[in-house]
């Protein structure tokens, strides 16, 4: 993430903690973060937590680099070496820290029917987002080069699990779970907080928030950035066991000879996602809101409603390249937008 782009979510979260007019008597928010391959985690308490900010930063801190250093597409780590093993298409050992992630994909790629995928690392690879320079510019892969890759298209259903081994039964998959690592990660990390004790507490991971409890006497109030400015689109108040999950365009891409491409692919044709800039997604599940902002990002708006449907979705608010806002009732009964000529559509939805 771009360093100015870092510092303003950090002032955009730290405002949107600051205690309501008339609230003196609220306890006060404390909020704390960490450096991890260039992202930015926070982690929000009230002063009233029973533990220390510092102590339930250090375990949140733990658990995401625990994490993030197993499920890591392309520096050496677990999921490298069971992708490189995965080719051979033999039977290899499966690493236990790997097992419920891949679970998990399984079984999100079939509920988005292949609008998510956890399988098309190697697509993402070809068009240069395994990188740490995401957005220097490149010429895109030719049609043939995709092709080759997605014929037959990877899927997570390509993967055999038996007992404590696995196989894969088409050498185009490599697991890449970066479009989940959030979620997974925050998951996680609250479930260790909750074990301590701490009950209340928001997790920020660059933007993807995960709340639990409240903030004090009052619900937690949630910025969502606007995908067009340097400034918040709306608010929400959140209490309970929540997840926030935003997918953008605007955040790794790059541009040649004037047309950008970003790092959303689209797991059914292999390439960038077109027609929407953002999708934020709320849910109790965060491997769900995560994966369901990804692939509403991937699939564009026409097939969106579709989608939300059939992954049982009803708060979910989707911004396209013309920044007119769609959104399903309950996500815009929800929602106080910073700009009232803002256009929003209400999307249609089935309970």
């Amino acid at each position: 993430m771009h360093p100015a782009r870092r510092a303003f979510l950090r002032r955009l979260i730290l405002a949107s903690l600051a205690p309501l007019a008339g609230c003196s008597r609220e306890p006060r928010i404390q909020t704390e973060g960490f450096l991890l391959y260039g992202m930015l985690t926070q982690l929000a308490l009230p002063e009233t937590a029973p533990l220390s900010l510092a102590q339930a930063l250090s375990e949140v801190e733990a658990i995401f680099k625990r994490e993030y250093a197993v499920l890591h597409p392309w520096q050496d780590s677990p999921l490298t070496r069971l992708n490189a093993a995965l080719t051979s298409g033999d039977w290899t050992p499966l690493d236990a820290r790997l097992r419920d992630i891949i679970e998990r994909g399984r079984e999100l790629e079939a509920l988005s029917q292949g609008a998510f995928s956890p399988a098309v690392g190697a697509v993402v690879k070809l068009w240069g987002f395994h990188s740490g320079q995401p957005n220097q510019e490149r010429a895109p892969p030719s049609q043939a080069a995709i092709d080759r890759l997605m014929t037959p298209p990877p899927r997570m259903s390509d993967l055999e699990i038996d007992g404590e081994r696995i196989r894969c039964h088409n050498p185009h998959v490599l697991l890449d779970f970066n479009a989940m690592a959030e979620g997974w990660a925050a998951e996680l990390a609250a479930d260790r907080l909750a074990k301590l004790g701490v009950h209340d507490a928001l997790i920020d991971a660059s933007g993807d928030l995960l709340v639990r409890g409240q903030a004090g006497h009052r619900p937690w109030r949630i910025a969502i950035q606007d995908p067009f400015t340097e400034g918040p689109l709306g608010w929400l108040e959140l209490r309970g066991d929540e997840a926030v999950f935003t997918s953008g365009s605007y955040r790794k891409r790059f541009t040649y000879k004037g047309v950008s491409y970003n790092h959303i692919i689209d797991p059914r044709s292999g390439w960038p996602s077109r027609g929407l800039v953002g999708a934020t997604v709320i849910a109790q599940d965060a491997l769900l809101a995560d994966a369901a902002a990804t692939g509403l990002l991937a699939i564009g708006p026409d097939e969106a409603p579709t989608l939300i449907q059939r992954m049982g979705l009803d708060r979910v608010l989707l911004v396209d390249e013309r920044g007119t806002l769609h959104a399903t009732p309950t996500m815009a009964d929800m929602l106080r937008l910073a700009r009232n000529d803002r256009p929003l559509r209400i999307l249609p939805h089935r309970a």
